[in-house]
């Protein structure tokens, strides 16, 4: 009975731990969004012309993680369309293998929609990224388990900012169009 009580114990206190630390977890109206405002400088950001961009990094034939992430993403940036949000959006896939082909990333990108951008980074932009973002991944081999957090940008002046991070797939749909509409 101790050792069930002390269990139960360590669980609530895990618990109290988790939800005083992310706030945006314990929060359902904002769950799985945390906000982290920070310039971020990447290179396929150079020629973009959207007031808004989401950002998402897997690899291309990644189906357990990337594939329902990116069937989110493409129902969010087609409802985006539908409902006619302002500003403007584009979605960019990142490849978190730099030795792939960067057709094939664009091909892999454009499954999901014929709007999104892609772009295959090089190993030491990759790393700048990874960095700049504090991301977790692990690579095997040629491919990289990863979470399926999607990076929600607003242009700023001739820049972007980091604004939200979404951190849980299937993403609340509701809650990023929301957000991407109240930059007018």
């Amino acid at each position: 009975m101790k050792t069930f009580s002390g269990i139960t114990l360590i669980f609530l206190a895990f618990g109290l731990i988790v939800s005083l630390a992310f706030p945006a977890l314990s929060d359902s109206a904002h769950a799985g969004r945390s906000e982290d405002r920070r310039s971020v400088d990447f290179p396929f950001l150079k020629g973009e012309r959207s007031d808004v961009v989401v950002v998402y990094f897997g690899y291309v034939g990644c189906s357990r993680v990337c594939t329902p992430a990116l069937n989110d993403l493409a129902d969010i940036y087609r409802e985006a369309g539908v409902r006619e949000v302002k500003p403007t959006l584009s979605v960019w896939f990142v490849n978190m293998t730099p030795q792939m082909d960067p057709l094939s990333v664009q091909s892999w990108a454009e499954h999901f929609d014929k709007g999104f951008k892609s772009y295959a980074p090089n190993e030491a932009e990759l790393q700048k990224m990874v960095h700049t973002l504090n991301l977790v991944y692990t690579r095997l081999g040629v491919e990289a388990e990863h979470m399926p957090y999607a990076y929600l940008l607003q242009k700023k002046g001739k820049g972007y900012e980091l604004v939200y991070i979404y951190t849980s797939s299937p993403y609340n749909r509701d809650l990023i169009l929301q957000d991407i509409g109240a930059f007018r």
